[in-house]
């Protein structure tokens, strides 16, 4: 008997200590739902930075009192009369915490026959069951990987029983709203980070630009039609801290040279840069439309030849008009330290005067020639390294790599043009650290357009 009751003492001591720590969480959760202020994707989002691991139903609990208890009976927006309710609807929400089922009250105005749902417009249900923290994380996870990938990863780590179309059509959704303004950052921003950079420095700190395109498969529409593959365009920004970068923006999209201008004439329209604090930089491959759109929308700014890519045209010809590899290796370092001297104008007379002893040695050494003549200022290496500027795009090509092809280049995809500028949008979101800012609103834009929608009344037979 002594034994039982030690051990119905011992119940008894633990129920006390979870009802202390129950009536504790209750505390907490009731601060984050703050009915009617908040919407649901705010109240997950409140829940979870406190109990990342919590019972749902306990939530919807709180969550259904709090509006029993602070939303009375609406008046009509319209005409201000009072309206009456009608029914009551049980609204299914999968959500990262679980599922919750709210019962939701319709409402329908005596003289103009409005119809308002004072609960769904406070919480901002979405359509459907998925809700907008669900919608986020498939769009994030679906910006990485694969769909299938992602509905796995969000079953196994959420509990939602998802498919990879829902996954496809949530993502999409929201990143056929994503536009560059919504996610590159403020003047104040860049100014903060100009300054951060320039602490301790005795001169302006570089801000680069790099643009370059990268090769993606598109799905042809045309019935008969072979797949192809078309140029991604993209631009990167970014100061130069001593030996490292500091990421700004970045932005892709598959795209004709005409709409690219489109994207840098609204980028340069936003007025992001401090020109006043800082030596601006633009480095290119050579390619012409690449330094059209810079004196068009940066004139202003020091351009820079790729180093690299300079290389690679002076070896292309160096392979043909000498005999030996010595003499040709020989011939592309004596001539890159002459640029590096700032002798570009020594380097195209002496390719003037070079005797070829074929025709296509010949045309390729005036290819050469007019590479160099047409780009002569943007090769002043030597000058270029004093000034702290930097000599190759190996930051728009890496940009190129881990926002355009780790995603969109993978076995057997396909990718209608739309489909893959929406994945090029959250990725350029993500990197440049505007996803969760810019998932905020999204979700603000959905309420007011929540709002503002007409509802109607279920007819029940």
């Amino acid at each position: 008997m002594a034994r039982v009751l030690k051990i119905q003492t011992g119940t008894e001591c633990y129920k006390d200590m979870y009802d202390d720590s129950l009536d504790q969480k209750i505390s907490d959760i009731i601060q984050c739902v703050d009915a009617p202020n908040n919407s649901l994707f705010k109240i997950i989002e409140n829940v979870r930075n406190i109990y990342p691991a919590i019972d749902p139903e306990l939530v919807q609990i709180i969550i259904q009192g709090e509006l029993d208890k602070h939303v009375a009976a609406p008046r009509c927006t319209c005409c201000g009369a009072k309206a009456h309710k009608k029914y009551s609807n049980k609204k299914e929400c999968f959500t990262t915490i679980g599922t919750i089922t709210i019962t939701c009250p319709y409402y329908a105005c005596p003289k103009c026959k409005a119809v308002l749902t004072p609960y769904e417009d406070a919480l901002n249900l979405r359509d459907g069951k998925y809700q907008y923290d669900i919608q986020k994380i498939a769009a994030l996870f679906g910006a990485k990987e694969t769909f299938e990938e992602t509905a796995e990863m969000m079953s196994e780590i959420y509990r939602v029983d998802i498919s990879p179309d829902t996954v496809h059509k949530l993502t999409n959704q929201i990143a056929s709203e994503v536009s560059l303004t919504e996610i590159i950052p403020t003047p104040k921003e860049v100014s903060k980070i100009v300054e951060d950079i320039s602490r301790d420095n005795y001169r302006k700190p570089v801000l680069v630009f790099s643009a370059d395109g990268a090769m993606v498969p598109i799905r042809t529409e045309e019935k008969g039609q072979p797949h192809c593959w078309r140029e991604a365009k993209g631009i990167r920004g970014y100061l130069l801290d001593k030996d490292k970068i500091v990421h700004l923006l970045s932005w892709h999209q598959v795209s004709n040279i005409e709409e690219f201008k489109g994207f840098l004439a609204n980028l340069r329209a936003q007025d992001i840069i401090p020109l006043d604090k800082v030596r601006l930089c633009f480095v290119g491959d050579g390619a012409d439309w690449i330094w059209d759109c810079v004196k068009k929308y940066f004139p202003e700014c020091r351009q820079v030849l790729d180093y690299y890519h300079c290389s690679e045209h002076l070896y292309d010809f160096a392979k043909i008009h000498f005999t030996g590899q010595e003499k040709a290796k020989a011939w592309v370092e004596e001539t890159k330290v002459r640029l590096f001297h700032n002798n570009a104008v020594h380097v195209i007379a002496g390719l003037n005067r070079m005797k070829c002893k074929t025709a296509e040695t010949e045309v390729k050494r005036n290819n050469l020639f007019n590479y160099l003549k047409k780009n002569i200022d943007r090769v002043e290496y030597g000058r270029l390294r004093r000034g702290g500027y930097p000599l190759g795009s190996g930051a728009i090509e890496s940009s190129n790599k881990f926002i355009s092809n780790i995603r969109l280049k993978r076995s057997g995809a396909w990718w209608k043009v739309d489909y893959a500028n929406n994945i090029l949008k959250l990725r350029c979101a993500k990197y440049n650290s505007k996803f969760d800012s810019f998932f905020e609103e999204y979700e603000s834009k959905a309420q007011a357009k929540r709002a503002s929608r007409e509802k109607r009344i279920r007819v029940v037979k």
